[in-house]
Parts: structure tokens; sequence; C-alpha cells
């Protein structure tokens, strides 16, 4: 009996052993799995808050970039600004904002979306060898920046709770003057030349850019397509010339476009055929000097400017939209069927400029050929006397108030005529011009309408102290007295005949006549009273005609090779210097130089020898784009002005700034493979002037304008709220938070 009780003690014993142990693994692992549930629950809490603050992160960056998006769209167009303009017109969120967070945590009535200060805006230069800039494809170039601060605000709110974020971010709006790049192209820029060829400053094409040359091509500066940069020659997509295209890059090393390999194979090069690798291979070959649309190169057009849209020529439409055109078209009115808005006006010469004269063509029956010319002047009355780049006063009809000038009377009283016009006409049988001049490239006989710039300079220049006085030329019609009426703001402009019928383009261009032109002479020195380099004024001259422009000689410059060069000024100075900052606007340029003999412009070219000529003025002109696998050629940038004279072994010395804004529309005759016909290239000498590098440009210069991003950050709310009390006139309403 005992044992047996001794032997149930011990297994009563060892199962309350065991007992007691499984109570306390169960306790243990009650306590494990409470506190595994308690920190899963805290986990699930942790993630439904990081997402809900995802959530209104996100909500708030949405709200920033739609500001963006939203300023973009109203400033690609506005030419000025005041410091409370987003308390004027606060940003407003979409009412489609709604329906897209419906059925999200996305509080929509409580999102923010508020727009800063505009500040006055400054002179900044984007240098390209900071390495901050590498990435700017405005670098090199001087911008005329206003930095405006956006602030947005998320909410989001979930059963566990509400999170609110607030950000800022910078949108930087720059203006930067066309004339602020070497080459400019609206369109596709080409260059294959065949002489040696240098470009210094900045180039920028609003579409692709194609190089290759049969010597040697270099650019000192950036090279920026909005399109694809590619080596070869468009019009055949191959690859033609074997010089070198070489591009420094930071470190001012010279960088070719060729790689290694058969100089006939795409994948020689780098540029835009590598695909993929393009982006990088080019930011680390040349340092960022080199970009396209993959390195986001933007398009820039100046502030009120559609797009240029070429036309597609596998159809039968005529898809082309040549909007920057109306930057040379004369004024029509508001009411007129060809007007395309106060945008548009407010960017045309004939708008700004100070001094107008008109080419009227009139129907007579006594004159041979049965019309005649008649020619006039005026100014526009403006509202400001004091100011001659204030608006021009309209008229009821929207057509502008003019104040009209007596050509007669001046050439009377000066005893030489500003303005004059010959009809073309050729010698009885022999077919030689004895009045006029043969354009060999457009195969047609010139009427010409003459500007002698030498008179039009003594008239201005000494305008200040003759007004008033019985030797002033304008009778006291147009004045030039600072403080009490100035006329003369340096711009001039010339409008030849045109087709003033309601337009059935959808871009309502307006084409000048095609067989009358418009040539300077005597034009080495150009208007530019002494008190335009005063406060409020603009020294220097721009000219420009809705039509042919021919200019015959040496421009803007003494003529003398043995001063100045392709970049620098006659007298090397730039700030300070006497040569003006001039600009030519026109359907087409062409250079004659002084040699250029009217009445031998019909013969062969090997009769049409040119001299040298030298012209400092920037280009704004149009031309005919190539159209890939015929016969039509732009020519390339290096045939942009036109030449009609035999150059071979001449220079031509050109210092300004190419631009290619627009198709011609008078001077419609392409390029097309058959130059050598009617011209012999010059030596080209040309090159960046100087005085635009400085910041020195023409009056009436356009702008173009682009965005950046910059500075996006995260603030707390008190950082938020403190930004907003420093806002002009925010007045914390609903109204002024995007609502």
């Amino acid at each position: 009996m005992r044992r047996l009780t001794m032997c149930n003690a011990r297994r009563d014993t060892r199962t309350g052993s065991v007992l007691i142990m499984a109570t306390l693994f169960a306790t243990v692992l009650s306590l494990i799995i409470g506190s595994l549930l308690k920190y899963s629950t805290t986990e699930m809490r942790l993630n439904y808050s990081q997402t809900n603050y995802l959530k209104a992160s996100l909500a708030a960056e949405s709200m920033a970039e739609y500001g963006f998006a939203e300023l973009k769209k109203r400033w690609d167009r506005q030419t000025s600004f005041s410091v409370d303009e987003l308390r004027n017109d606060p940003i407003v969120i979409p009412s489609t904002a709604a329906a897209f967070y419906s059925g999200t945590q996305v509080v929509y009535n409580d999102l923010e979306l508020i727009g800063g200060n505009v500040p006055p805006g400054e002179w900044v230069y984007i240098d390209p060898s900071d390495p901050a800039n590498q990435d700017d494809t405005q670098k090199g170039k001087r911008v005329f920046q206003r930095s405006v601060e956006v602030y947005g605000k998320g909410v989001s709110e979930a059963t566990l709770g509400r999170r609110e974020v607030f950000c800022a971010q910078v949108l930087a709006v720059r203006d930067a003057p066309l004339f602020s790049h070497a080459i400019f192209y609206n369109m596709d820029l080409e260059f294959h030349p065949g002489p040696r060829m240098d470009m210094n400053g900045p180039v920028h094409s609003n579409g692709d850019i194609y190089v290759q040359a049969i010597d040697r091509l270099r650019f000192f500066s950036t090279l920026m397509a909005n399109g694809d940069f590619y080596h070869g020659y468009k019009n055949t997509g191959s690859h033609t010339q074997n010089g070198d295209v070489l591009i420094q890059n930071v470190a001012g090393d010279w960088v070719d476009v060729y790689n290694s390999g058969s100089r006939s194979n795409d994948s020689s090069y780098v540029d835009s055929n590598l695909g993929a690798a393009w982006r990088t291979a080019a930011t680390e070959r040349w340092s960022g000097n080199v970009g396209s649309r993959d390195h986001d190169v933007p398009k820039l057009n100046p502030i009120g400017i559609d797009d240029y849209v070429p036309d597609d020529p596998s159809t039968a439409a005529d898809e082309k939209v040549n909007s920057a055109f109306a930057m040379i078209e004369p004024q029509v009115g508001s009411g007129d069927p060809n007007y395309k808005g106060a945008d548009v006006q407010l960017e045309q010469v004939s708008y700004k400029a100070g001094l107008i004269f008109e080419v009227d063509k009139v129907i007579d029956a006594g004159e041979p050929g049965g019309y005649r010319y008649d020619l006039s002047a005026y100014h526009y009355e403006r509202s400001s006397e004091q100011d001659p780049k204030s608006a021009p006063l309209a008229n009821p009809d929207g057509t502008l108030r003019r104040i009209d000038l007596d050509l007669a009377a001046v050439e009377a009283k000066i005893g030489k005529s500003i303005l004059s016009v010959e009809k073309y006409a050729e010698f009885p049988l022999l077919g030689y011009p004895v009045s006029g001049f043969y354009d060999q490239r457009q195969n047609v006989g010139m009427d010409v309408v003459e500007l002698d710039i030498e008179v039009l300079t003594e008239v201005i220049n000494n305008g200040q102290a003759t007004t008033g006085t019985a030797a002033d030329p304008w009778d006291g019609r147009y004045q030039q007295n600072p403080g009490t009426r100035v006329d003369w703001n340096g711009v001039v402009y010339v409008e030849l005949p045109y087709d003033g019928s309601a337009s059935a383009r959808v871009d309502k261009v307006m084409p000048a006549d095609r067989d009358i032109a418009l040539r300077l002479v005597k034009a080495g020195a150009v208007p530019n009273p002494s008190y335009a380099s005063g406060a409020g004024f603009d020294e220097g001259f721009s000219l420009a005609t809705n039509g042919q422009l021919y200019v015959k000689g040496h421009f803007n410059a003494d003529g003398l090779s043995g001063t100045g060069s392709s970049t620098e000024t006659d007298d090397g100075l730039t700030s300070t210097s006497t040569e003006a900052p001039a600009a030519l606007y026109a359907d087409s340029i062409t250079i004659l130089s002084s040699a250029f003999d009217d009445s031998r412009s019909k013969a062969n070219k090997n009769s049409r020898d040119a001299v040298f000529t030298e012209v400092s003025a920037a280009m704004v002109t149009g031309l005919l784009p190539t159209l890939p696998g015929t016969s039509q050629i732009s020519g390339g940038a290096h045939n942009l002005p036109r030449f009609l004279e035999d150059w071979g072994g001449v220079q031509f010395r050109y210092r300004g700034a190419l631009v290619a804004m627009y198709e011609s529309e008078a001077g419609t005759i392409p390029m097309g493979n058959s130059g050598n016909n009617w011209y012999s290239p010059p030596q080209r000498n040309w090159g960046y002037n100087d005085l635009f590098a400085a910041g020195v440009y023409p009056p009436g210069s356009p702008n173009t304008r682009g965005f950046k991003r910059t500075n996006f950050r995260f603030l707390t709310e008190a950082e938020y709220n403190t930004a907003l009390t420093t806002l002009d006139g925010f007045d914390s309403s609903t109204s002024s938070r995007g609502h």
C-alpha cells in the first residue's frame, strides 16, 4: 500500500509540474501574442497614418503642379505684371478636381492653392561654368527672371485620423531677349557650310538641328533643340560631308560629334540616333552644352506668338501655320478680319514703331504698267507724349491714330529725299535693267523703294536741335524734346503694298507684293540721337518691313577690315560703344555689296563681283524650309542672309544675331540646288555681337519666355501660415485659397 501511495505521490508531483509549466507557457504565449497584437495594431496604425500622409502629400504637390500649369498658360502671352497679380486674379482649383478625388480620402473642400507675390524681376546670367547650371537649357544667356512662389495644401482624412501637408515651390518666369541667341530658329535648323565657320554665342532651335561640314564647323556655346539633334543632311537623311563638327564643353575642350567608325554610318556619331543612350551620352560628352527634347529643352516663342506649324508635303491640304509672320505685318483695325488680337499686336514692329513710312500702289492708267506708288510717312499719337514707347491711341473703329508727316516738305527743307521709288524697266531689245533691278533667285524684276539711311540719320540725329525752329524739316509735327514730347523711339517701319483682303488661312497672313522690295543705302551710320541713351529711352536702331529687304553696302559699321571683328564693335567697346545696337526685320534679307550694279543684275554672276562688306545688326527673317527628297532646300543657316553676287574669295563680315522666325511669304523662291547660278558664297566671317552678349539690345527687341521649377519643399503648418502673411493683399478667405 505504501509503495503504491508513494508512486502515486510522485506521479501527482510530476503532473503538477507539467500543469505549472503549461500554465507558465500559456501565460508567456499570451503575453507574446498580446505584444504581437499590440505591435501589429500599432504598425497598422502607423501604416494607415503613413498612407494618409502620402495621399495628403501627393494632393499638395498636385496643387502646386496645377498652379504652375495655370500660370504658364496665362503668362505665355502676358507682357506686364503687377506684384498683386495673383490677388486680383487668384489661381482657382478646377471643379474637375472634386470629381477626381471623389471616393478617396482626399478632402477636396480643404485643398488650397495660393500664388505668391510677383516680384519686379532682375537680370540674371546663367553661368555655364557653374556646375549647378549644367542641366539648365538657358545657360550662357542673360535672362530677366521673376521668381514666383506657389503654395499648396493637401488634406487626407481616414477612419484612423486626418493628415494635412503643406508645400511650396518656385516658378521662375524667365524672359530671354530673342537676340540673346547667336542663332535662333523657330523651325528646323541646318548647318552644312563649305568654308570654315565658327558660331559664337548660344544656338537654339524650336525644331530639329542638323549639323555637318565640308571643312570645319565650331560652336563656342550651347546648342539646344526642342526637337532632335542629328549629324547629317536633312534633305537626304544621310551624312554627305565629312568635316569636323566641334562643340566646346564646359572645360573648353573641343569635342566632335563624330565618334568612331565609318563616317557614313549613323552609329558613328553621337546624336539622337543613339536612342535611349543619347541623353546621357550628350550630357557626358559636352557637359550639358548640347541638348534636345530628351534633355527637356523648351520651345521658346516670342511672347504672344503661337507655335509655327510646317505644312505636311504628303497631303494636298496646306497645314502651315506661320504665326510669327505677324511680327512684321502692318497694323489693321481691331474690326478687320485679319486682326490677330491684342496680344499679337503688342509684338508687332509696326505697332512699336516711332516712325512709319507707307508705300501705296495706286491704279493709274496714265502711268507705265498702269500703276504708280505714293509715298507717305506718319507717327502714332500715343498715350503719353513724353514716352515714345507708350501705347498708341485708337480711333473708334479700332485703327490707330496717326499724325501725318510731309515728306515733300522734308525734302524741300534739307534738299535730299529720305525715300524714293523706282519701277522696274529694261532697255528695249537689249533687256538689261535701266531702273529697279533684277533678282535672279526670284526670277523677277523688282520695283525698288530706296531708303537713304544717311539722310534719315541726319534728320533724326539733328532733330532735337531743330525742333520748333525754322530749320525743323518736320515743321513741328515730329518732336524730339526730352521732357516735353518725343516721337522717336528708335524703331522704323516701312509698309510695302500687300493683299489686305480677308485671309482664308488659319494664320490670317497678309503677304506683301512679290515684285517690290525695300533697299537700304548709305547705311554705314544709323539714326541714334544723343538723348536716346538717357533714362526712359532706348539707344540704337531697328527697322522692319513686311516685304523683301535688300541691304546695299556696309550697315552700322565703318567697313574697314582693320577695325572690329565678327564679334567686336569697330571701336572695341560695348556698353560705352558709339556703335548702335541694331536690328533688321523682313520677309527675307539679301546682302548686296557696294559694287552691286543694278544694270548688270540680270547678267551672269561672273560679271557681278562683290567687295568686302560689313554688317552689324541682328536679322529677323524668313526662309523656305527643306522638304526632304525634293529639290527644295533652305540652304542652311549659312545661307539665311541671301546673296546675288559672286563672293568667291571675298569676305562678308557679320556681327549680330541670326533669327529665322517664319516662312517667307513674298520671297518665295526656295534655295533649291541651283543657287550657284546666281551667287557664289562669301568667306563667312560671322559672329555673335558683343553688344548683345553684354545685354545691350536694339530698341523694340522681342522676348522669348520660358519657365523653370525650382526649390520644391515641404513646410510645417507654422511656416506655411507665416509665408501667407507676407503676400500683398492676402485676405485669408476661401476664394484666396483656390476655391
